[in-house]
């Protein structure tokens, strides 16, 4: 299952990475435990390494990405993210070595040119209110000569040459854009200089205009009974189709090819050669009457983030991953599906990576080079779909599931970066607690609430906006998750109507065996079963965290989730902080009444 489990799953990094760019910092000259490496020396652990510092490893000359303190396992040859290949330390050739991210300058390591290009870009105006026209110009001077220069477009390359320019006219390019200049000479140093641009033009769609956002599980179809007719898509901007597996040769496959493209669903034609069937054939056939209705397949969750630290890892790792993903979701290229059928499904990617550099399922691959080769990621993923635009003249949507962890979103991945690069970013704001704990809470408060052990972690909605806006998120590219599910505990005392008490897990409403006792209830379930008057259970609202709890002095059975009541004040709390909207998990939880007080207040 998909449900963010940070809150224990997080495994500690000790990287003491200063800086992700050539302007990180050094430490104070006198702090203790660090030395600073002389030029070209012999690679050692407990020797912090500013940008730039260039050391001898395996018989090869690397030179630092990003400023760090070196450790055991960091060496050059296994993170990549801190260490460029220059080549062989004495002069050799590079021939045969299979890097991907080696230096391609002939001359790299000997003694050679080692200056980078000067860049400069200058754009005509850096912030739009009214319609107009961007224009930019890119300079570059160089000690030998300037070989090649890009300029990038949220980290897209979008020109070959010193010049771009494109017009802003309406209120759905408003955003941030992230301007870039790459600049190289012959022995592959590069010089960069980036511009940001704000666009804020007036004007909004019908109604709140905001994204609503739900989560449709594959195997939502078996014994949930829920399938792609049941989908309320008249109230929904975007549907989340989860999830696509990412196989140990660093691959994007089908999640279940039954329920995906096989499963009949009595459309004229579809046991045809070559025809799509299963979910992405109903969901091809459900957007034609809903033309506002986009589908994006999301890649990975809970149980399928087992690779991305290893494809993530490299050039070449990125560049493979990411083209079959485009192949595969965009291009339609589905297993005995004529891509002529299977394109026009999907509309965008949405990666869920549970967690970069550590955290998730036992057995995750991880290091704490995911916080920078996320954000290559997406780069990388946002590059390969501006070249299907080019070739369809249709935009593509790139969006992520982040934790809310205020620690994930400042440590363990380039947030910021990471938007500057996506669509927007749906943040799990659920699961802050469960019976994963042994004290009972709320697991999607709103707000920081009065007595709760675990609010000065920022484990609450509003602490994980607050930190993302902090790290310059812009408002309208956060976009907040909210649960169609509750979770709760056993054995519960009845003391203080079983809020911040002892707990422990109950069997929630699809546990069984394989499962465990995860204290999960969808909200129809609760609803049904648990507020219905003669059920024992007394049902509470709570003023700060706005969710509502159910507890039963006699079975001792505690439930936190959110109902329409808390739906409503997190709308409005949407509303009021200019977020892009609300993204729920997940559509089969719910009877009706979520989405549509979700609908009434956002669209």
């Amino acid at each position: 299952m998909r449900r963010s489990r940070w809150a224990w799953g997080l495994v500690a990094t000790a990287l003491s990475v200063a800086g992700c760019s050539p302007e990180a910092s050094a430490p104070e000259s006198g702090e203790e435990s660090q030395l600073t490496a002389s030029l070209a020396a012999a690679w050692s652990v407990g020797v912090y390494y500013p940008v730039g510092t260039q050391v001898t490893y395996g018989g090869r000359l690397y030179e630092c990405r990003q400023a760090h303190t070196s450790q055991a396992d960091w060496t050059p040859v296994a993170v990549a993210a801190l260490w460029l290949d220059l080549g062989a330390s004495g002069g050799g050739t590079d021939a045969g070595t299979g890097n991907p991210d080696a230096g391609s300058g002939s001359d790299a390591g000997t003694g050679g040119d080692v200056i980078a290009p000067t860049a400069n870009l200058t754009a005509s105006a850096t912030r739009f209110t009214a319609a107009g026209t961007l224009n930019l110009n890119a300079t570059a001077t160089d000690n030998v000569g300037v070989t090649k220069v890009e300029i990038l477009e949220n980290g897209a390359v979008v020109a070959t040459s010193g010049q771009y320019s494109r017009s802003f006219s309406s209120w759905n390019q408003n955003g941030s854009y992230v301007y870039a200049v790459r600049a190289y000479d012959a022995a592959g140093n590069v010089g960069t200089k980036t511009v940001t641009v704000a666009v804020e033009l007036p004007g909004q769609p019908p109604g709140g205009g905001k994204r609503i956002i739900g989560y449709f599980t594959a195997w939502g179809i078996y014994g949930r009974n829920y399938h792609v007719s049941n989908v309320p898509a008249a109230k929904l901007t975007h549907i989340n189709y989860a999830f696509s597996n990412v196989s140990a040769d660093g691959k994007c496959i089908l999640g279940d090819s039954y329920a995906d493209i096989d499963k009949g669903g009595g459309y004229p034609g579809e046991w045809d050669p070559g025809q799509l069937r299963g979910n992405f054939r109903a969901f091809k056939e459900l957007k034609r009457t809903n033309p506002q209705l986009k589908l994006l397949i999301s890649v990975g969750g809970w149980s399928w983030s087992t690779h991305f630290s290893r494809v993530a890892a490299t050039t070449a790792t990125r560049s493979a991953f990411v083209k079959s993903c485009v192949d595969l979701y965009i291009r339609g290229q589905f297993p005995g599906v004529d891509p002529v059928h299977g394109t026009g499904v999907f509309d965008g990617i949405d990666i869920d990576w549970e967690y970069p550099v550590g955290g998730g399922l036992p057995g995750n691959s991880n290091s704490p080079a995911d916080k920078q080769n996320y954000t290559l990621l997406m780069q990388e993923f946002r590059s390969q779909l501006n070249a299907v635009t080019a070739q369809t003249g249709k935009a593509y949507l790139l969006t992520i599931a982040s934790g809310a962890s205020p620690d994930l979103l400042a440590n363990k991945q380039e947030t910021k970066k990471l938007s500057d690069v996506l669509d927007w970013i749906n943040v799990m704001s659920y699961d802050y607690h469960g019976a994963f704990e042994s004290t009972v809470n709320f697991h999607s408060s709103l707000n920081r609430v009065t007595g709760d052990p675990g609010a000065a972690d920022g484990f609450y909605s509003d602490g994980t906006v607050a930190k993302m806006l902090e790290l310059g998120v812009p408002a309208s590219k956060i976009v907040l998750g909210v649960p169609f599910y509750g979770r709760g505990w056993g054995s519960v005392p009845n003391v203080n109507n079983g809020l911040f008490q002892s707990g422990v897990p109950t069997k929630g409403t699809w546990d069984d065996g394989s499962s465990g006792l995860t204290g999960v209830f969808d909200y129809k379930d609760i609803k049904v079963n648990y507020e219905r008057a003669g059920s024992g259970y007394t049902k509470f609202f709570h003023p700060e965290s706005k969710q509502a709890y159910v507890y039963s002095p006699s079975s001792r059975v505690w439930i936190a989730y959110d109902d329409a009541q808390s739906m409503g004040a997190k709308s409005d709390y949407i509303l009021s902080k200019g977020l892009g909207g609300a993204m729920f998990w997940e559509l089969s939880g719910d009877d009706g009444t979520l989405v549509d007080a979700l609908y009434q207040k956002l669209h």
